[in-house]
C-alpha cells in the first residue's frame, strides 16, 4: 500500500511530511539516515525505538537487542541513526523520544517504506474485437509489473491510468501504440504494445457456435 494521499504519483526516491508525520521511501538494499530535526543542544536523554523495541540510545550507542545491530549506527553528536542494507522487513515506525535538561520534548515518529524496484513490465493484448458496423475494433489490454506499483498509459495524446484499458480504434487509424509505465516510490519502468485494426484482426478469445466452420 502506498503511503500518503491517494492523489499523489510516486516519485522515486520521494521523502514525504504531511499530517505532522515523516515518511521515508528507499529501495532495497539503500541506506537511510534517520534525523529527529530537534535541537541537539543540552540534550540530556536520546532514544530511538522501533516496533517498541529500544534499538539505540545517546548512552549505550545501538542495542543489543536491535534488529538492526549489526548494520546500523548512531551518531553522538547529532543522534541521527543510520540503518545500511535495508530489507522489505525494515519497513514501519522510528519513534524518537529525546529530552532537554531532563525535560522531555514531544517524540518525533519517521515512517519507512522499503519497497522492491520494479524489474520486469510487459503490455499484453488479451483480445481484439472488429466492429463491422464503423470499421473499428475494440482491444483490451493490460499492463503487468513486479510489485505494489500505479500504472499510466499514453495513447497518442491521451493519458490513462489503470492496469487494464479497453480501447476502440478505427482500422484507417494504422498502427497504435499503447504505452504503460508502471511505478512506485523508488522506480519505474515502461513498456508499449503496437496495435492494428483491421477485420482480419486475429482474437485470442473467439466463440464458435456448433455450426460454423473454422479454418
Amino acid at each position: 500500500e502506498q503511503v500518503g494521499p491517494k492523489s499523489r504519483t510516486p516519485k522515486a526516491g520521494l521523502n514525504e511530511s504531511y499530517d505532522g508525520k515523516h515518511v521515508i521511501h528507499k529501495k532495497v538494499g539503500d541506506t537511510v539516515e534517520l534525523s529527529s530535526g530537534l535541537p541537539t543542544e543540552n540534550v540530556t536523554e536520546a532514544v530511538w525505538k522501533y516496533g517498541g523495541i529500544k534499538v539505540a540510545d545517546k548512552d549505550i550507542s545501538v542495542s543489543k537487542h536491535s534488529p538492526f545491530k549489526d548494520r546500523s549506527e548512531l551518531n553522538s553528536e547529532n543522534f541521527t541513526l543510520t540503518v545500511r542494507k535495508l530489507t522489505l522487513q525494515d519497513s514501519g515506525d522510528f519513534v524518537f523520544a529525546s529530552a532537554v535538561n531532563e525535560k522531555q520534548r514531544p517524540s518525533v515518529t519517521i515512517t519507512l517504506q522499503v519497497q522492491e524496484p520494479i524489474t520486469t513490465i510487459t503490455v499484453i493484448k488479451i483480445n481484439s474485437t472488429w466492429i463491422p458496423s464503423n470499421e473499428s475494433c475494440k482491444v483490451l489490454l493490460e499492463c503487468r509489473a513486479t510489485g505494489n506499483v500505479t500504472y499510466k498509459w499514453t495513447v497518442g495524446n491521451q493519458t490513462l491510468t489503470g492496469s487494464k484499458q479497453q480501447y476502440i480504434i478505427r482500422e484507417k487509424d494504422g498502427e497504435i501504440i499503447f504505452n504503460c509505465t508502471a511505478s512506485n516510490y523508488v522506480s519505474k519502468q515502461s513498456a508499449f504494445e503496437t496495435v492494428k485494426c483491421s477485420n482480419s484482426t486475429q482474437q485470442e478469445q473467439i466463440s464458435v457456435s456448433p455450426y460454423q466452420e473454422v479454418s
